[in-house]
């Protein structure tokens, strides 16, 4: 299936088709080595946080597969036939059974003949007849009907013929990219790997990617184990999913420039209301490692925009300083702090440095913190080390601060 196929994720804007904008290449190639080193029927579970760029580092291991084979290495590349195939569990919920759609799926890819569809229709009728929500039927079952003693040996063999068909005798392992389960329910989420598992085990050449967040995970487990600890939870997936990786976040580095690429030719939009110095200092206020997620970059490049466009509307252009472009990002990627912030009134924007400063064990005991805001802070570190860096700014160029907030407010944002 092409990587352009309408269930694949949408292209980043203004990335060229083979262009790595998340800095993921290195960490795609030694996974995908790993992948294909492993025993046939893998399931790889690709975690990060929301928005970290799971389903992108999926299509940059799907571009390999099918395009760039050879340059994973000579005792890897002969093994790795290049077909792969792209699943959305997410559009398919809406059908019912999701493993008949991961069948399907499959059943398209490569040739996509009559005899894989007819496999496909099988491997389906198979699964009609068993259980996959735990729950155990009054009688004895379809596994013990005198036509088909064991419908789910059937199931397995069916998938390893249906994949060898697709392969069609050439060496190497069919690769499946699973996107977006974080959407399903948890319930859903668990019983979908509990059958991807059972689908693969028996020998298919197959190898199962799916992306699914940490915390998505170990709220599945539990909600069928109950209120466990995440140490539990992380075993109990472990017996599920046969090796993680984690994708990290953007390095500092790259943060400037795909804000910049999520901005793209609207770039002059920006500097035409906030100066031809704009973009070096939102850089600057944006460049933090806590920041370097994809999705939050692409919200706030919105979120400028629209800022950017209703001053011009205005005709309240100004150049921005680092502190105020600072709040622009306090306000997309903390917005109950802002929030908070703003029913304090000016007293409360005024004993903001005070309260990072008072966040320093040393000084913590010092009469006077704001213990409200000290409080905040300590409820969220990640928000603490990004005002350490800029409460200093803020606090000198307050007036500016509230500029831009009530530009903000204006635009409805």
């Amino acid at each position: 299936m092409p990587i352009s196929d309408s269930l694949t994720p949408r292209d980043m804007r203004g990335r060229a088709p083979n262009e790595d904008a998340l800095g993921l290449d290195r960490l795609a190639r030694s996974f995908l080595r790993t992948l294909v080193r492993q025993g046939a029927g893998t399931v790889a579970h690709v975690q990060g946080a929301p928005g970290s760029g799971k389903s992108e580092f999926m299509r940059r291991c799907m571009h390999y597969v099918e395009n760039e084979r050879d340059t994973l290495g000579a005792d890897v590349a002969p093994d790795l036939f290049g077909v792969s195939t792209w699943y959305n569990p997410w559009a398919y919920s809406k059908q019912g059974n999701l493993l008949a759609g991961l069948v399907a799926t499959i059943a398209r890819t490569g040739t996509n003949t009559a005899s894989q569809i007819d496999r496909a229709r099988d491997i389906v009728s198979q699964m009609n007849r068993m259980r996959f929500d735990g729950t155990v039927p009054e009688s004895a079952g379809s596994a013990l009907t005198p036509t088909d003693a064991d419908p789910v040996d059937r199931m397995r063999r069916g998938l390893v013929m249906l994949v060898d068909q697709i392969r069609q005798g050439q060496r190497g392992r069919l690769v499946v990219f699973v996107a977006d389960l974080d959407q399903l329910p948890a319930t859903v989420r668990l019983a979908f790997l509990d059958g991807v598992r059972l689908l693969v085990s028996g020998g298919a050449d197959i190898a199962i990617v799916v992306a699914m967040g940490r915390e998505s995970a170990v709220a599945s487990v539990r909600s069928r184990e109950g209120d466990i600890s995440d140490i539990a939870a992380t075993r109990i997936l472990d017996e599920m999913v046969d090796f993680t990786v984690t994708v990290p976040k953007v390095e500092i580095r790259r943060i400037g420039s795909l804000l910049r690429r999520y901005i793209g030719v609207h770039e002059v939009v920006v500097r035409r209301a906030f100066g031809d110095d704009s973009l070096n200092a939102l850089t600057v206020a944006a460049s933090h490692r806590q920041l370097g997620i994809p999705r939050f970059l692409e919200r706030l490049s919105a979120r400028i925009l629209m800022l950017s466009d209703f001053t011009l509307e205005s005709r309240a252009m100004r150049e921005l300083s680092e502190a105020q472009w600072a709040w622009v990002v306090l306000s997309e990627r903390w917005p109950e702090f802002r929030r908070f912030m703003i029913r304090g009134g000016k007293d409360r924007w005024l004993q903001l440095k005070q309260a990072v400063a008072a966040m320093n064990p040393e000084i913590s005991s010092r009469p006077g913190a704001p213990a409200e805001i000290v409080d905040w802070l300590r409820k969220d570190p990640l928000l603490a080390d990004y005002l350490r860096l800029h409460a200093d700014g803020l606090d000198r160029d307050n007036m500016g601060v509230y500029w831009v907030e009530d530009m903000l407010l204006q635009a409805g944002l």
